[in-house]
């Protein structure tokens, strides 16, 4: 009997919103942008913020990813003049999707992680997979005016790997008072494109 084989590279594909759900091999009444409607318009909720904010970065800084993949070791790789840079994207926030008593704590997950091997396994060791950091910081404190699409409600914070773990070591979280203390400085979603080359280059945000 032969096994199956299956893809191991799988690319999913680029749905176009209008594309209906069938039954019996015909169109129904919903569309995909309906289920899209439905499970994302929520853009406080923690998981969905964080796949906001992937997106607000991958076109601030013109990165060819034509889908999402939820698994990767980092969130993106791109091309620049140093060669290729791997991106891990984090997220926070004051306002939450839930009833507060007071605003939220930021924090930003900074755990080193097992890399996927091309076999399909971990790795041994524990590191930080991306080259780059980009903290992603809604920072809005009212809840009635709230906008995750107002990009002047956010702001960017660019920390090469190295610094992360020169100074932090195995840490797993990094709060924003102990990020300011590392020397990084908020930068506006306009100038995050040319942050991000100061940063590749080897230079610091401060500089600009």
């Amino acid at each position: 009997m032969n096994k199956k084989t299956y893809q191991t590279d799988y690319t999913p594909p680029n749905l176009e919103e209008d594309t209906a759900f069938l039954a019996n091999s015909k169109s129904l009444a919903f569309k995909l942008v309906d289920f899209w409607k439905w499970n994302q318009s929520n853009l406080i909720e923690n998981r969905t913020r964080g796949i906001l904010a992937e997106f607000i970065v991958k076109m601030a800084l013109d990165i060819n990813s034509p889908s999402r993949l939820e698994w990767d070791a980092y969130d993106f790789e791109t091309q620049t003049e140093k060669g290729k840079v791997k991106i891990e994207i984090k997220s926070a926030a004051y306002i939450q999707a839930w009833a507060q008593k007071k605003l939220s704590s930021i924090s930003f997950g900074i755990a080193p992680t097992k890399g996927l091997l091309q076999d399909g396994n971990y790795s041994e060791t524990y590191k930080r997979q991306a080259d780059i950091y980009i903290f992603c910081l809604l920072d809005h404190k009212d809840q009635a005016t709230i906008n995750p699409l107002d990009m002047d409600q956010w702001c960017f914070y660019l920390a090469p790997t190295s610094l992360l773990n020169e100074e932090l070591g195995d840490q797993k979280s990094l709060s924003l008072a102990r990020l300011k203390k590392l020397g990084l400085k908020a930068v506006k979603y306009s100038d995050l494109k040319i942050c991000f080359e100061v940063v590749v280059g080897g230079g610091s945000v401060g500089n600009i």
